[in-house]
């Protein structure tokens, strides 16, 4: 009895020397992990130790990566995120103007509070010319009044502002007779799917610097009383041709003219003057309504020709407002015409250097056939020098392959060929599969003219054939 007792004392004994061991092994970790801290906290990240300008532009090359990304939820996401870093991140982004000055976009419908946001991030810009583009809550009048008396606030800033909704037929009228009438930095004004009162007056009169409007109708640049004289770019939605032709004589330094629909025919036109356009250099024209206006216009400067859903008359407007105006159209680009229209059109302008067409199935067979062998014999487009195709179905690559190799190599009488991009659409992934069993070979001699020197570019080939 007296044995075992021993025995269990030892055992204890020698336990409790192992704690002690284990503790004073503890108390000694203890000490050095806090030495460890400390010498921790005294060092510094290289990346902290930079100097403040060379973080900045950092931190402008991450956020003008982050605003490309186009499933991002808000504009601020990039800043926000620099800023909670660290404190020392923080204070560089809070206190950078540049950072908060360009490329701001807000989707008011997706925020709670977005005025509240553009009153908290906007003066972070300090006094910076503002690149703004506001999409303004479709069905909120008090949010849309909210927003508008936060951006006015700004308006000796705005520089290029874009001002938008999401749904045209929204309840929000849009209230533009509370616009700022102080932009001495505006460059660019584009207005969009927005509604106004019918009998609104506002004077944006002192806008020096406007070079460039975009509007969803004509009345409005009549109404808002903005200045024309230095307009290089002018895009309307809709038009009415008298409003237009009140505008034009005043823009004769316009370089850019886009038009999408007149709501008035020219009959109802009592004379009209002519309208000289000097250094006009690019129509775009989107249906025939706007080809009634170009028996108006003389347009010599014009090398640029971008026409969308024309038919014969449309494009016959076109053809006698160039030939009256003796311009030489040197790019053209025809956008789902029918092959009548199209085909018309490309030999009645032996000029014609660069080439971009978009069809669908306006074309047949037959029409494409009849076109790509006009090219083949250098009868269409004799100096031609880059040809771009759009929305190529992958069958087409057969027909154009023969095009491009003959005018790439050269035929007499026409210009070399030296520029090609064509766009390959698929609409499922069995088309993916079966395109590259049928059309790997074509695709594979396209890529060696590309190897052999021909400037090439192909998008949505089939992955067989990359």
């Amino acid at each position: 009895m007296f044995t075992a007792a021993a025995a269990l004392r030892a055992q204890l004994d020698d336990i409790e020397k192992s704690l002690a061991a284990l503790e004073s092994q503890m108390t000694s970790l203890r000490a050095q992990k806090e030495r460890l801290l400390t010498d921790l906290d005294s060092l510094k990240y290289p990346v902290l130790t930079l100097p403040n300008e060379i973080t900045v532009e950092i931190f402008m090359h991450f956020v003008s990566l982050m605003r490309q990304e186009y499933y991002l939820p808000q504009p601020y996401h990039g800043l926000l995120k620099l800023a909670s870093v660290c404190q020392s991140w923080r204070a560089v982004t809070l206190s950078t103007c540049a950072l908060w000055n360009d490329g701001i976009e807000v989707d008011c419908d997706r925020i709670c509070d977005a005025g509240q946001l553009l009153k908290v991030c906007l003066p972070r810009a300090g006094s910076l010319p503002l690149d703004l583009d506001i999409q303004l809550p479709a069905n909120d009048s008090f949010s849309m009044d909210t927003i508008i008396s936060t951006l006015g606030l700004y308006g000796s800033q705005w520089r290029n502002v874009h001002l938008s909704s999401l749904m045209p037929w929204s309840s929000s009228i849009f209230p533009i007779n509370r616009f700022p009438s102080f932009l001495p930095l505006l460059e660019c004004l584009k207005l969009s799917k927005l509604q106004v009162n019918d009998n609104f007056v506002s004077s944006l009169r002192h806008a020096p610097q406007l070079r460039e409007l975009s509007l969803p109708y004509s009345s409005w640049a009549i109404q808002l009383g903005l200045p024309f004289n230095k307009l290089t770019r002018l895009n309307l939605v809709r038009f009415s041709i008298a409003q237009l032709l009140a505008v034009l004589p005043y823009t004769l330094n316009l370089e850019f003219l886009q038009l999408a629909a007149a709501t008035q025919s020219a009959q109802d036109i009592p004379g009209p003057p002519f309208v000289l356009l000097p250094h006009l250099h690019t129509f775009v024209c989107e249906k025939d309504t706007p080809t009634t206006v170009l028996q108006y216009l003389t347009l010599p400067a014009v090398e640029r020709l971008v026409l969308g859903h024309l038919s014969v008359a449309g494009v016959h407007a076109i053809q006698s407002c160039v030939a009256r105006s003796l311009s030489t159209i040197r790019t053209v680009d025809l956008i789902n015409l029918d092959f009548d229209a199209a085909y018309n059109f490309l030999c009645s302008l032996p000029t014609i250097r660069h080439l971009c067409l978009s069809w669908g199935w306006e074309w047949s067979n037959y029409d494409e056939d009849f076109f790509f062998d006009a090219m083949i014999s250098g009868s269409c487009l004799p100096v031609l020098e880059s040809l771009t195709c759009k929305k190529c179905q992958p069958m087409k690559a057969d027909k154009l392959f023969p095009v491009v190799l003959a005018r790439w190599r050269g035929i007499e009488g026409t210009t070399k060929l030296n520029s090609v991009s064509l766009d390959f659409a698929q609409d499922s992934e069995s088309d993916r599969e079966s395109d590259a069993d049928d059309h790997e070979n074509v695709f594979d001699r396209l890529y060696e003219l590309g190897r052999q020197g021909l400037k090439l570019e192909i998008t949505g080939a089939p992955a067989a054939t990359r």
